[in-house]
């Protein structure tokens, strides 16, 4: 390498690591609260259609618009675009995890709360509609992460609604789609950790008992704090991950019986593989829903540690990306 090569690739280096940490830093903060954290999956949306490669001009950006448009638009399109598809994207995701999230509430009013009440004429009721809203939660998960890249890639209001598309895409996907999915389960344990510090708190920090209340908010924010930045290092990640085996999934589609199903989709993927095969496709939403099944455990156990009840509908892996 020639000193002027080294001295070219500093800079470069040094504004990537800039920008890195930009990222992270609007990423950390924008993550901390339920408003804000619709930001953040706006600008999660625009990076996956980025990721996927569909035709979007350059890397998403958190406040500023692409180069060349109005001065208003260079100004603030970029934040008016992160709103906006943050939006059509939480309310898309909203419908889509109401299910099972309204399922587990109704469980936890009629078994645990209830048993507060000594109603134990109905105490079957519980366990019935928390077994329901699982099942509902494991078939869920075997769409819904490749049905918010497509809302992501085709830039429409309920897109991920798309199903004849949706299953087209899930179908073609391979294994790797399942590792995927243990990776997703992996990275929510030190969420679930998160949820539970309220109950080991007096033996994870010396003196808590003892500690003032303005102590105590000081932990909680640093915690938050945390939380916030591992949530959206762990959803850049995730959701780029599966941008990628969209982009895949869609290119073996083109090559076989449904392709008439993707014509005009805009990726610059290169079209591989082609026929799905009915008994793989079958084998791999199997593992996929027992593979799922694993973030339900955290949610139910961690629930039994920390009571609150938006808890149960929302998940930084399924709606918002908020630490809450």
């Amino acid at each position: 390498m020639t000193m002027a090569e080294s001295v070219e690739i500093r800079p470069n280096a040094l504004m990537w690591l800039l920008g890195s940490a930009k990222t992270l830093l609007f990423g950390t903060l924008f993550c901390m609260t339920p408003v804000t954290a619709v930001i953040v999956l706006g600008w999660l949306m625009r990076r996956m259609r980025w990721q996927a490669g569909a035709e979007i001009a350059a890397r998403p950006g958190w406040v500023m618009g692409a180069r060349g448009s109005g001065w208003l638009s260079r100004l603030l399109g970029g934040f008016a675009a992160n709103v906006r598809e943050g939006v059509l994207a939480a309310f898309s995701l909203f419908l889509a995890t109401i299910p099972f999230g309204a399922i587990w509430l109704l469980s936890w009013w009629a078994g645990w709360e209830n048993s507060f009440s000594k109603g134990y004429e109905q105490a079957w009721v519980g366990p019935v509609l928390g077994l329901t809203g699982v099942v509902v939660f494991c078939v869920t998960m075997i769409w819904l992460p490749m049905a918010i890249v497509h809302q992501a890639v085709v830039n429409k209001a309920l897109a991920l609604f798309e199903w004849r598309r949706v299953r087209s895409v899930v179908r073609h996907t391979r294994w790797n789609y399942l590792m995927f999915a243990v990776v997703s389960v992996i990275l929510a344990l030190p969420l679930f950790g998160q949820r539970s510090l309220v109950v080991f708190a007096s033996d994870l920090i010396p003196g808590f008992d003892n500690m003032s209340l303005q102590q105590v908010s000081g932990i909680a924010s640093t915690v938050t704090l945390l939380t916030a930045g591992y949530v959206f290092v762990s959803l850049v990640i995730l959701r780029g991950w599966s941008a990628r085996v969209y982009a895949r999934a869609v290119g073996r589609a083109l090559k076989g019986p449904d392709a008439p199903l993707w014509q005009g989709i805009a990726l610059a993927t290169p079209a591989v593989g082609g026929r799905s095969w009915r008994l793989t496709h079958w084998v791999r939403a199997v593992f996929l829903a027992i593979i799922w099944f694993g973030l339900v455990t955290q949610i139910f156990v961690g629930q039994f540690m920390n009571h609150d009840w938006h808890l149960w509908v929302t998940h930084p892996f399924t709606l918002l990306p908020w630490a809450g």
